[in-house]
């Protein structure tokens, strides 16, 4: 009788476990915005630029120009105490979406 009351109580013990567990993973996947939120967008002159925060402090600076159709990628450290950008990526457009679409 004592190994199926310990059986049971274990039993109890992982179901209560995995509802606790299940909980948090749904409370969790709650905060979690699947939004992309552009701080800032501007267009003028053939340029479009759009910010946006990286979750670390630092904000992505996001340069289309339109004339020479490349895309540039700048990372604004403390972008409120700090005037320097770094490019952190470039890439000329019809080559980038040539290369998705195969």
């Amino acid at each position: 009788m004592s190994v199926q009351q310990d059986n049971s109580t274990s039993n109890t013990t992982l179901w209560a476990s995995a509802c606790i567990i299940a909980a948090l993973v749904f409370v969790m996947a709650s905060r979690h915005s699947r939004q992309a939120v552009a701080e800032s967008a501007s267009t003028a002159n053939g340029f479009t630029l759009l910010t946006t925060p990286d979750g670390q402090g630092s904000e992505q600076l996001y340069v289309i120009d339109q004339e020479t159709s490349m895309l540039m990628v700048y990372n604004l450290k403390n972008p409120q105490m700090n005037s320097s950008m770094e490019m952190v990526a470039a890439w000329y457009l019809p080559s980038m979406f040539y290369t998705a679409m195969n």
